[in-house]
């Protein structure tokens, strides 16, 4: 017994060698019979059990890569259905800056922190406004609606939003309506 355990921890501490020979054999029912698999049906049954192994890594890491992306998703379509909301806030606060008396001031007060908390949502989502007046135009990021010409700024620049663009990363949520000159 002591010759056993001698050689069960050889194997456990040194890796077999592809090349060195070994046998296995397998009972089968019946009188107890023994049946030799040859070294090819190993090899065939080793290269199955690493081509298994290797297809659960690739599926555990697609599920993995799925599941962030459904989330991206989930949060992009949310807030998509969310931006009118945002629209009417913003429209909200510009009417009560327009027409502050003592009477509406806390009124507009209490829009406006309704707004920032709003803000602050979106950007714990990673949702962020895409730049708006004053910025060169980037199609890829802006929906021209009215072109003018202005000489005294430079060419294609954006000079009043009309409705704004949000993205999350680099995917765009909503384009930024706008206005360019030149």
């Amino acid at each position: 017994m002591s010759d056993r355990k001698e050689k069960s921890k050889k194997s456990e501490s040194a890796p077999v060698e592809p090349a060195e020979e070994f046998e296995v054999t397998v009972e089968t029912e019946g009188e107890g019979a023994e049946e030799k698999l040859p070294e090819d049906e190993l090899r065939e049954l080793n290269d199955r059990y690493l081509r298994v192994c290797a297809d659960f890594d690739n599926f555990r890491r697609r599920t993995r890569l799925d599941r962030a992306a459904g989330y991206e998703e989930g949060i992009i379509e949310s807030v998509r259905a969310l931006l009118p909301v945002v629209d009417s806030i913003d429209g909200a606060v510009k009417a009560a800056g327009d027409c502050v008396t003592d009477e509406t001031r806390e009124y507009a007060e209490g829009v406006s922190l309704i707004a920032q908390q709003l803000a602050e949502a979106l950007k714990a989502l990673g949702v962020t406004e895409i730049d708006g007046e004053g910025s060169a135009f980037n199609p890829a990021l802006h929906q021209v609606v009215i072109h003018g010409e202005d000489e005294e700024l430079p060419e294609n620049h954006v000079i009043e939003v009309y409705q704004k663009g949000y993205r999350k990363g680099d995917r765009v949520i909503r384009h930024s309506m706008v206005r360019v000159v030149n």
